[in-house]
């Protein structure tokens, strides 16, 4: 039986009530609205939800029951512009639930209908199976934060020439300067410094022996040349920070897993900068993944955690 309910989000707190206990990352753990009257109540019997002694139906009880018992979910943020899309599909045992929330609504969908927001993400993501690049990497944070700085230093040079009409030739930057701008990061969207300091919660004040230490590492994997003191990024680090200039489409996901009453989470996040570009990050324990996808590769990678059960402890 296929069921989609659109309810308040006060319903839930007051069909919470039926559940002597629910999981810490239930609903009905987490909405607390005041303000269920009686006419909301006939709302609920209209519906069918319940019936006049209040009791919920049995069609609709296992549903709730999933919510209240729920030990896992996937919830997916697709942003674009002012777009955006949020879905989360709650687990118990073999059971899964979707959820989406509108203001002060929640639709349910029972089973989860997650092929609905892979499709969505599709249309714009598109479906190429080609890549505009090729970076890979599994670095420290402080690495993958100063080669981002890096590419942000270069796409901001980019966009100077480009709002001036000018051609474009690219002056490279100094130790000094690097520094500077690791250090003054702000938040913004289009810095892709920024999304890495967002996926590690934070990235702490860097010295000039980090960045001598970094600019190093990064020579080594020829992402980065040096000409008398002045840097500029080479080979897959140049073609990665030409291809993302501007990001269009942000689609961030966190995995989360009840075990022993403790909530485990793991987050991922797939920054698209054309129909060639997208970049998956991921923060692994101490290191941070970079690696560039097709559209097609990271639309079936997200289809694969939506539909299946999480599983990360």
């Amino acid at each position: 039986m296929t069921i989609e309910l659109k309810l308040k989000l006060k319903d839930m707190t007051w069909l919470g009530n039926v559940f002597k206990e629910s999981s810490i990352i239930s609903p009905f753990t987490l909405i607390d609205q005041e303000g269920f009257d009686e006419e909301d109540k006939n709302r609920l019997i209209e519906l069918g939800v319940v019936d006049k002694e209040n009791k919920i139906k049995s069609e609709y009880y296992h549903l709730f029951e999933t919510l209240s018992k729920t030990d896992g979910f996937v919830e997916t943020i697709f942003k674009r512009g002012p777009v955006q899309a949020k879905k989360i599909v709650m687990t118990e045992g073999n059971k899964k639930v979707s959820v989406a929330y509108l203001d002060d609504e929640i639709i349910i969908n029972s089973p989860a209908n997650t092929e609905g927001m892979v499709q969505y993400i599709r249309e714009f993501t598109g479906g190429s199976k080609l890549t505009g690049g090729d970076l890979s990497l599994e670095v420290d944070v402080k690495e993958a934060f100063v080669f981002s700085t890096i590419c942000d230093l270069y796409r901001k040079d980019v966009f100077k020439a480009y709002s001036e009409e000018e051609g474009f030739v690219y002056n490279g930057f100094s130790k000094e300067e690097l520094l500077e701008a690791c250090n003054n990061t702000r938040e913004n969207i289009q810095s892709l410094a920024y999304h890495i300091f967002a996926l590690n919660n934070g990235v702490g004040k860097l010295s000039m022996d980090d960045i001598d230490e970094v600019i190093e590492e990064l020579k080594e994997k020829e992402l980065i040349k040096e000409n008398k003191g002045i840097y500029a990024p080479s080979g897959e680090g140049l073609l990665f920070a030409g291809n993302f200039l501007i990001i269009e489409n942000i689609n961030e996901v966190v995995v989360g897993q009840v075990k022993e009453n403790k909530l485990f989470r793991s987050t991922f996040t797939l920054i698209q900068a054309g129909p060639l570009d997208l970049l998956y990050l991921e923060k692994s324990e101490d290191k941070i993944i970079m690696q560039c996808l097709s559209a097609d590769s990271a639309i079936k990678f997200v289809a694969t955690v939506l539909s299946e059960k999480p599983n990360i402890v």
